[in-house]
C-alpha cells in the first residue's frame, strides 16, 4: 500500500522535531499476536509479556464458548513469539529473571523462571504484587511479604482492623516498594485510602476521596484524581493541587522517567490510524502518540511505546512505535488502518468492545450484561455515537458512565474509577468515556458492560 495515501476523515496530524523523544511515530514490524489485549514491557525494553484471548468452545456458557487468557513473549529486537501458557495479571521482575502471575480460579500467585517454567508459588490475598530487582512484595491478609530466591519472608504486619480483604480492599505497592496505597471502598460509594509505609506496615488515612489513585512508574510519587482536579503526593510528603480545567485533557499518561502528561484521544475505532499530542507537567515537552487502546506504555528505556489496536469491533493485536525521530517529518497515520477500517464498517453491529480485555461473563441467566477483565485504571472507550445520560453512582454498580445511542439504544458501564466525560456531552464511538475501578459490589478489577433498548435488558455482543 502507498505510504502516502491519507485516510479519510483524519484529523489533521502534527509535525515532529527531529531527534524527539516523545515523538513515538514509526510502527514496528512485527509479526501479529491476535486478540492481545494487554502487554508489560521487560526491564531491557526488549519483549513485551502479552495477556491474549483464546477463544475455546463451552457447552454450558450460552455463546457456546468462552474466552480464555493466555500469556505470550512477544521479542520486539527478533519478532519471536513464546506461548507460556494460561495465566493472567504477569509482571516481570526488575532485573528480568523472573516473572509472577496467575492462574484464573486458583489463590497460588505463581512465579516462573525464564527457561526454566514456574518455580514457585506464593499465597497472596491480594493481586497487586511488585518486583524491586528479583525481590517480589505481596500481601497475604495482613502479613506483608518479600519472596526472594526461592525464600519467602514476612517482613511486617498491619493492624487487624486495616488488614486489607480484596475486593473490599485494594492495595497497590509504589514503583520502588517503600509505601502503599489501601483503598476501602463502602457500598454506599464512599471509600477512605491510606498511605502505608512497607518496612513497618504502618498506615496513615489520607485526606480526601479522590476516587482514582496511581502511582508514577519510578520512585513513590502518588497520582490522585477527582472530578475536578488532581493531586501529586511527592516523595517528601508535599503535594500539589492542580485544576482540571488547566489540564490539556482528561487522559493522561506517564512517560519512562516518570513524568506525568495529560491529553485527548482522538476518537477512531481501529486505535493507532491517528496520532494526538500531550502536554508533560512542569515542562515545554510534548508526546506525540498513536490512538492505541489497551496498554498505552512507554518501554523502560523511553524508546518505544506499546498499545493495542483494534483489528475488528471486538479483534486487537499488539503495536509498538518507536519514539524519537531522525528527521523534522509530517507524521502520517498506519495505512493499515484503511483495512481495519473497512472490516469494521462492513460489521452490521455498530457497538465496539469498550475495553480492552477478556469476557469473563455474558449475558446470562440473571447476569444482565458482559463482564470485561481489565487493569485498574485501564481506559474505557464508548460503545457507539452518542449523549452520555448519566454518570455517578448506584447501588452494587458502583460508578458508572452511560450513553444514550439512537433508537433508544443505551450502553452503561459498571464499577469504574473516574469519568472522563458528563451528562449531555456528545462522544463517539470509540472515545474514552471513563477509567476502570473497583466500585461497587465486584469480585475484581473489570467493566460490566450493560445494554437496554427502550428499557429492556439486551445482549450488547449483539449491537
Amino acid at each position: 500500500m502507498n505510504n502516502e495515501v491519507d485516510l479519510p476523515n483524519d484529523p489533521p496530524l502534527p509535525h515532529v522535531q527531529p531527534g524527539d523523544p516523545l515523538a513515538c511515530v514509526d510502527r514496528v514490524a512485527l509479526p501479529s499476536v491476535d486478540n492481545a489485549f494487554d502487554a508489560q514491557w521487560s526491564p531491557d525494553s526488549k519483549s513485551l509479556l502479552i495477556s491474549r484471548i483464546v477463544t475455546i468452545p463451552n457447552a454450558k456458557m450460552v455463546t457456546g464458548y468462552e474466552e480464555d487468557q493466555r500469556l505470550s513473549i512477544l521479542s520486539v529486537t527478533t519478532g519471536g513469539v513464546q506461548d507460556l501458557g494460561r495465566g493472567s495479571k504477569p509482571t516481570w521482575s526488575g532485573y528480568g529473571t523472573y516473572f509472577a502471575y496467575w492462574i484464573d480460579g486458583r489463590d497460588d500467585l505463581r512465579i516462573m523462571q525464564q527457561g526454566k517454567g514456574t518455580i514457585a508459588f506464593a499465597a497472596s490475598s491480594q493481586p497487586n504484587v511488585r518486583w524491586v530487582g528479583d525481590d517480589l512484595y505481596f500481601f497475604d491478609e495482613d502479613a506483608i511479604h518479600v519472596w526472594s530466591g526461592g525464600v519467602d519472608t514476612i517482613i511486617a504486619h498491619t493492624t487487624d482492623e486495616l488488614a486489607p480483604e480484596y475486593p473490599r480492599d485494594e492495595v497497590y505497592f509504589s514503583a520502588d516498594a517503600t509505601r502503599f496505597t489501601m483503598t476501602r471502598y463502602y457500598q454506599n460509594g464512599a471509600l477512605e485510602r491510606y498511605m502505608g509505609i512497607t518496612a513497618t506496615g504502618q498506615m496513615t488515612l489520607m485526606p480526601g476521596e479522590a476516587p482514582f489513585s496511581q502511582w508514577s512508574p519510578v520512585g513513590h510519587t502518588l497520582l490522585l484524581r477527582s472530578n475536578d482536579a488532581i493531586t501529586l503526593v511527592y516523595e517528601e510528603g508535599t503535594s500539589v493541587n492542580i485544576a482540571n480545567s488547566l489540564l490539556a485533557g482528561r487522559v493522561h499518561g506517564w512517560t519512562a522517567d516518570g513524568r506525568l502528561y495529560f491529553g485527548n484521544i482522538t476518537a477512531t475505532v481501529p486505535g493507532g490510524n491517528t496520532f494526538d499530542t500531550f502536554k508533560v507537567l512542569g515542562s515545554d515537552d510534548v508526546a506525540t502518540l498513536p490512538n492505541v487502546i489497551g496498554v498505552r506504555a512507554f518501554s523502560p528505556d523511553g524508546r518505544l511505546f506499546a498499545g493495542t489496536t483494534r483489528t475488528g469491533l471486538y479483534p486487537t493485536d499488539i503495536a509498538v512505535y518507536r519514539c524519537g525521530v531522525a528527521e523534522e517529518t509530517e507524521v502520517r497515520a498506519d495505512t493499515t488502518a484503511r483495512a481495519r477500517q473497512a472490516r469494521i464498517d462492513s460489521d452490521p453491529r455498530r457497538f465496539v468492545r469498550p475495553v480492552s480485555g477478556a469476557i469473563v461473563q455474558f449475558v446470562q441467566g440473571s447476569h444482565t450484561g458482559i463482564d470485561i477483565s481489565a487493569p485498574y485504571g485501564a481506559i474505557i472507550y464508548a460503545s457507539d455515537d452518542g449523549v452520555v445520560d448519566d454518570a455517578g453512582w448506584v447501588p452494587v454498580g458502583g460508578r458508572r458512565v452511560c450513553v444514550m445511542h439512537k433508537d433508544g439504544l443505551e450502553s452503561c458501564d459498571y464499577h469504574t474509577s473516574l469519568a472522563l466525560v458528563s451528562i449531555g456531552q456528545q462522544v463517539k464511538r470509540g472515545q474514552p468515556v471513563a477509567l476502570v475501578g473497583l466500585s461497587g459490589l465486584t469480585a475484581g478489577t473489570h467493566v460490566h458492560w450493560e445494554a437496554r433498548l427502550n428499557g429492556m435488558v439486551v445482549d450488547p455482543l449483539q449491537r
